[in-house]
This record gives C-alpha cells, structure tokens and sequence, in this order.
C-alpha cells in the first residue's frame, strides 16, 4: 500500500539540534512541510537520570504548532523499572496524557537475558498504564523483540516498529520502507512504522537526516486515537485468547 495513505510525522531528539544550541529545528517550516507532519515523537530522556536537554523546547513548539505529541523514553533493561519511569514522568511533568502517547524505546539488551529484559519492560509498561489509564506504546524492531523480548508476557500495548530500506550512501537520502513493517512474532498489527532514518531534515539545519514515521491510518484516525482512552484489546485469532498486541483503526480512531 502507498505510504501516501498513511499520516506523516517525524521523531526528534538531541541530535536535532547543534550542540552549542543555536541551530535548532524551525518548527514553522515543520508545520509548512508537505506531506503534513502530522504527528512528532520527542524523546525525553534515557534511564533513571538522564533527560534529553531539548525535549521541553520541542514539546512546547510542536504544541504551538499543533501537531500530535508523542513522548519516548529509553529503557535500560538491567536497571529499575521504577526509577527509570519515575524519571521520565519528571521530565513529562503536568502534560495532558490522554492526548500524549508516551512511548518505550527498546533497543537495548545491555547482556541482559530475555526474562530479565521481558520483567522490567512488563513492570515500566505496568507503571506507565497505571499512572496514565493508556496503553502506551514499545519502539523496537522485529528483529530485536524477537531475540531479546517474550511478547506473550507483555501486557497490552501499541507497536512502534522500524524497518528501513538498504541506505544509500552518504549524502543521499534513503526512500521511505513501504508500509507494512515486519511484525515480531505474535504481534498482530502496528500503529506506527518509522519508515527511514535517513530522510530529508525537515527544518533542522544541525542535522543531514531525519526520521520519518507513518501512522496506521489517516491524519483523521489519527486526530481521533488520541482524543480517546486507548482501546481495549481483542482477541488475536493466532490462539484465541486477548491479544496485547492488536488494535484494528476502526477501534483505535
């Protein structure tokens, strides 16, 4: 299917911006951007003490420029769960979180064994839900969940998963992966696929690339997924039992 179908949005971290600050993204020309970028994922922080330094300029401009907010946070599996999440709802701080998705950035094993990455990314998923009342989100890859991940212990959750195009060498831009990305084992659907990591830099001069998602579904679905609870799951017609992992659009917006 054409990634065109598809909403449009971006992911932006400390490496958006040139280290000395003065080079930051323009989030007018984001908002002029076509395709429209319609959503924008942030990262906040890493781990129990680290904040991204930018995270709070890019939450309030792509509020100014009213986009869809979302906010990630990268899990460090062998520390605590509970102190990595009460880190990141300290950098959140008073944010309304049934329009903001917060997100869980796995991509990290750190020598851990799969049961002791799958019980702190249950327990920070477990955090999240109950602090929030939403399913929130993993970031990850189908390659990563399946080797370090047991999805059959996770609770409900939304996928966000990367699958890029072969890239091109630099300083070319690499085409988005089309839609869908591949699906870790016993996960029935996604919501967003980050299509490229090397994407034209959309008004952020510190950086060549960019990040580039889609959203299962159209800007409409979803406008209307954030401006209700997350659903609740279905059954997955793999073993018939409530799946954590599939949300069909209909549902979600």
């Amino acid at each position: 299917m054409p990634n065109t179908q598809f909403a449009f949005g971006i992911d932006l971290s400390r490496y958006n911006t040139s280290p000395d600050g003065r080079q930051r993204p323009d989030f007018d020309v984001i908002a002029a951007h076509q395709p429209e970028v319609t959503f924008i994922a942030m990262r906040a922080g890493i781990s129990w003490g680290y904040q991204d330094p930018w995270f709070a300029y890019y939450f309030a401009e792509a509020t100014r420029i009213n986009r869809v907010r979302m906010a990630y946070h990268v899990l460090y599996p062998g520390e605590s769960a509970l102190a990595q999440m009460d880190n990141f709802f300290r950098i959140l701080g008073e944010i309304d979180f049934d329009s903001v998705p917060l997100v869980l950035d796995l991509e990290l094993d750190h020598g851990q064994t799969v049961s002791w990455i799958t019980q702190c990314t249950v327990e920070a998923l477990d955090l999240l839900k109950r602090r929030t009342g939403s399913t929130p989100f993993i970031y990850s890859r189908a390659g990563w969940v399946n080797q370090f991940l047991r999805v059959r212990d996770l609770p409900p959750v939304h996928w966000w998963l990367a699958q890029y195009r072969w890239p091109r060498p630099y300083p070319l831009f690499t085409p988005e992966y089309a839609c869908p990305p591949a699906l870790p084992e016993g996960v029935c659907t996604w919501t967003v696929h980050q299509t490229t990591s090397r994407g034209a830099s959309i008004g952020a001069q510190a950086m060549h690339y960019m990040d580039y998602n889609r959203w299962n579904g159209t800007k409409a679905d979803l406008l209307a997924f954030v401006g209700q609870k997350a659903p609740e799951p279905l059954t997955c017609p793999v073993d018939s039992q409530p799946c954590p992992r599939l949300f069909t659009q209909d549902e979600a917006g």
